[in-house]
């Protein structure tokens, strides 16, 4: 057999054995630059102390994997966004200790008049309709509006794969977990005037949030 009819067969059973791996890597996040912090507890800097975010879920939260210039990302299709909002304009208490060693304690959020995540159903007619969710500052203007597709509309909003995770389909089969996540880091310091910045303590397992006005560098 010619050498070259070898390289042909070769490289078709590469191509073959390919195709599944390309989808195996894909479930796990290979391909995105994005990665979901299910592997990490999530804190807020608070005077130079990480305190836990709770009821801010990790897998619910995500950050670029590259470290220069890392964007923070939470879901938007979660009420308890809400709870970012509260650490951005600092509407909470901070409660010290703990049985974590690697925390200084926990947050208690503050209740508010502020209603800073909500959905409205936009009607086309008597019969269907849209769920639109809108964020608001602390001024009650709207700063940001999303058509709840469950994917990522081109702007904020990304379509980002929760690695190892799938989902059952009507049809029995799985499918990659994708779902939206908007970009905090750009919408905050965008519409809030507010810095977003991550800390990874990856021997702790610890993501920190620090959030400042942006004046304050200056």
């Amino acid at each position: 057999m010619k050498l070259r009819v070898k390289l042909t067969i070769f490289a078709i059973i590469l191509g073959v054995l390919m195709i599944p791996a390309y989808f195996i890597l894909q479930t796990f996040g290979v391909f995105q630059k994005e990665t979901v912090l299910s592997d990490y507890a999530l804190a807020v800097d608070v005077n130079g102390k990480s305190y836990g975010t709770w009821p801010l879920i990790n897998s619910f939260a995500a950050m670029d994997k590259e470290e220069d210039n890392r964007q923070f990302y939470y879901r938007i299709d979660m009420s308890h966004l809400q709870y970012l909002f509260n650490l951005a304009y600092q509407e909470y208490d901070v409660k010290p200790g703990g049985d974590n060693p690697y925390l200084a304690g926990t947050l208690n959020y503050q209740r508010t008049d502020h209603n800073y995540v909500q959905t409205e159903r936009q009607y086309e007619n008597a019969n269907d309709f849209t769920t639109v969710l809108n964020l608001y500052d602390q001024d009650g203007q709207v700063i940001y509006t999303y058509n709840n597709t469950g994917k990522g509309d081109k702007q904020l909003v990304e379509s980002i794969i929760h690695q190892g995770m799938s989902r059952s389909t009507n049809g029995g089969g799985g499918e990659v977990v994708r779902d939206p996540y908007i970009n905090i880091t750009a919408l905050f310091r965008d519409k809030l005037n507010i810095d977003v910045k991550l800390t990874v303590d990856e021997d702790h397992k610890v993501v920190t949030i620090r959030m400042n006005k942006s004046e304050a560098r200056r």
